[in-house]
């Protein structure tokens, strides 16, 4: 019997908590690696709880995912625990690791909170007769540009194995890669000032993965990004601080901007993963970035 297994990156807190809950509560995954950044003691013990006396099989692994290293990290992971010569089938991917630099988590850049801009001379700092300063910009774009490129090749090897056991076996393999962005990092959505860093990263995601989508449908995995409107996390607490504010004012005061009237659930975002990559309709569903907002976008 095929054991499937999904890796979530970012996924002991914040949306990506409610992303591997849905996923373990599901019954379809027999593996889940789970990346964190810093608080390896708050991963391990979620782990645990994901476990739930289960026969789950929960591994977690730490640091930034800008670094190549911690990408080892994850497929020496998955190499030495989730071997398909005994079994197991990686199914699910989702790139959901992220953060705003600075503020909601450390960095192994050592960069700061400050909001860039493109065009009001922000990049280039107080010396105007030098070049801009792009530490910031590159940075998004290795933790959601080259990071999901990464991710998404060396899965993709992965898959390729375990959908050839599959046809050995008479099975049919089928496999889900999906990235996590935010509004305004696409040409449908209206652009959101002050992400001109954070967007200029998962544009580029969002751009590779309908690229993936057309060269690896012929496999059985298919590739989308969700997109989710304010959703509740513990990163509010965070940016409302910074604001001079406190987490639920600042939700109270955003509640007025969704057409539904009430914010999503970490879980909502981890039932529409659930959905792409289960057995049902969703898996026809490539190349898409789907808005999980309650209509904030057509506001």
């Amino acid at each position: 019997m095929v054991k499937n297994v999904a890796i979530v990156t970012g996924g002991a807190r914040g949306i990506g908590r409610g992303i591997t809950k849905v996923l373990a509560d599901s019954g379809r995954y027999d593996g889940i690696i789970v990346t964190f950044n810093k608080n390896a003691e708050a991963a391990e013990a979620y782990a645990v709880e994901l476990q739930n006396d289960s026969e789950l099989r929960v591994v977690t692994v730490g640091g930034d995912l800008t670094l190549v290293a911690n990408r080892d990290a994850i497929f020496d992971a998955y190499d030495r625990e989730f071997s398909a010569a005994v079994g197991w089938s990686l199914s699910c991917v989702v790139h959901n690791a992220g953060q705003y630099v600075g503020i909601t988590s450390p960095n192994e850049a050592n960069l700061d909170g400050m909001t860039l801009k493109f065009g009001d001379g922000s990049l280039l700092g107080n010396d105007k007769d030098r070049g801009p300063d792009f530490s910031h910009m590159a940075y998004y774009q290795k933790l959601y540009g080259e990071a999901f490129v990464d991710i998404c090749e060396r899965s993709i090897h992965r898959m390729k194995g375990a959908r050839e056991q599959a046809l050995k076996d008479g099975a049919k393999y089928q496999g889900s890669i999906i990235g996590i962005s935010s509004p305004g990092c696409n040409a449908a959505f209206k652009v959101t000032p002050g992400y001109d860093m954070p967007g200029s990263g998962k544009c580029i995601m969002e751009y590779a993965s309908r690229q993936y989508a057309v060269n690896i449908a012929s496999l059985g995995i298919n590739c989308n990004v969700i997109v989710p409107g304010f959703t509740r996390s513990d990163a509010w607490d965070a940016v409302a601080e910074k604001m001079g504010s406190t987490a639920d004012a600042l939700l109270e005061k955003m509640k007025t901007k969704i057409p539904c009237g009430e914010f999503a659930e970490a879980s909502d975002i981890g039932d529409l993963v659930a959905f792409l990559s289960g057995p049902g309709g969703g898996r026809f569903m490539t190349g898409l970035s789907l808005r999980c907002d309650g209509g904030r976008h057509l506001t």
